[in-house]
């Protein structure tokens, strides 16, 4: 059988009786000046031959690759890493851009690489960002290249970030609203993470508001379990056995309301009536499956990509500056039935 070789611009052209620098136009669509049905013929003949455009050429004739550098951390293999990855490329093919996705597992020496890697792909811009809300090292990033950051805080770099302060503020109030007085905050093992510490300030700053004291927050310590259901399991167990139980418990994510769940059953309280919980994270399969389901603050994370890419596209299509602020993205609540009027 023949092979027929890749089809070229003027191969469209002459099957139409077109020029080739018309076709191009055409096909670029760098002109309306055209009548539809003109349009509608080239297309098609470029469809029929299999015609497909030189992305090379075209980036030579605009100084441009039409690719955005996605650099992260193990973000792509995380629970959370699906929704921002969505967010991210959904703005992009939005605008006609591609993405080019690489890991460097937090390892300083890939980070190097991987930017010379996506500088020497004449990406138009970078998008660099964490499994966790954490801070990140940008002394390596290149000041030329437009560069976003999304939830993480990158020194002289914008960022799009969930506001943590904000979801343990709206938590706790949350609970304050159906009465609770008693509630205790269940957090996380210290890390170079962001959230943990931003949680607990909103916690008590809602019940400063409140008019009340401080809350009991209860860390994990350094022999936590490596389960975070686990871990919260053991953490709950004496705190609802105790005389003066908290009526509520606000936990720093859905795992370790898992624990909390599995402490009541062995307790033989029943959720809400004895005791009401709440959490941050909306993880799939995990705050839908408990029984009740379970009240808790879904991550941002499709609107950090999305709205990060956006800022970066604005700013290369604009020919702008990027702003160099720090923008908190708001919570979701995702009310089920984990949470009960205290009377």
């Amino acid at each position: 059988m023949e092979q027929r070789g890749r089809a070229r611009l003027k191969d469209v052209a002459a099957s139409v009786g077109l020029s080739s620098a018309t076709v191009s136009i055409i096909l670029n669509e760098a002109s309306d000046r055209f009548p539809p049905a003109t349009v509608q013929r080239v297309r098609e003949a470029a469809a029929t031959l299999g015609y497909t455009p030189n992305v090379a050429a075209r980036s030579l004739r605009t100084n441009s690759t039409r690719t955005l550098g996605v650099l992260t951390d193990n973000i792509l293999t995380s629970p959370s890493g699906y929704d921002m990855v969505q967010g991210l490329q959904d703005a992009a093919w939005d605008r006609d851009y591609v993405l080019l996705f690489v890991g460097t597992e937090g390892d300083p020496t890939q980070q190097t690489k991987a930017i010379a890697e996506l500088l020497a792909r004449q990406v138009d811009g970078m998008l660099v960002g964490a499994m966790y809300h954490r801070l990140l090292d940008a002394g390596r990033l290149p000041g030329a290249v437009p560069t976003v950051g999304f939830n993480a805080v990158l020194d002289g770099v914008g960022s799009f970030v969930p506001d943590d302060v904000q979801a343990g503020r709206l938590a706790t109030q949350i609970l304050l609203e159906h009465g609770h007085r008693r509630i205790a905050h269940i957090t996380e093992y210290p890390t170079d993470g962001l959230a943990r510490d931003q949680r607990v300030e909103g916690f008590q700053a809602a019940l400063r508001e409140a008019g009340l004291p401080p809350g009991r927050v209860i860390d994990p310590g350094p022999e936590h379990p490596a389960s975070a259901s686990e871990s919260a399991e053991g953490l709950a167990l004496p705190l609802l056995d105790a005389p003066d139980r908290p009526t509520a418990i606000f936990t720093f994510n859905d795992l370790d309301a898992v624990g909390v769940f599995r402490a009541t059953q062995r307790l033989g309280l029943r959720i809400p009536d004895d005791v009401s919980v709440i959490s941050i994270d909306n993880r799939e399969n995990v705050a839908e499956e408990l029984r009740p389901g379970l009240t808790t603050l879904a991550l941002p994370h499709y609107e950090l990509g999305r709205r990060a890419t956006d800022r970066l596209l604005d700013a290369i299509d604009g020919g702008t500056p990027i702003p160099t602020d720090v923008v908190k993205v708001p919570f979701t609540v995702v009310s089920r039935g984990s949470v009960g009027v205290r009377a």
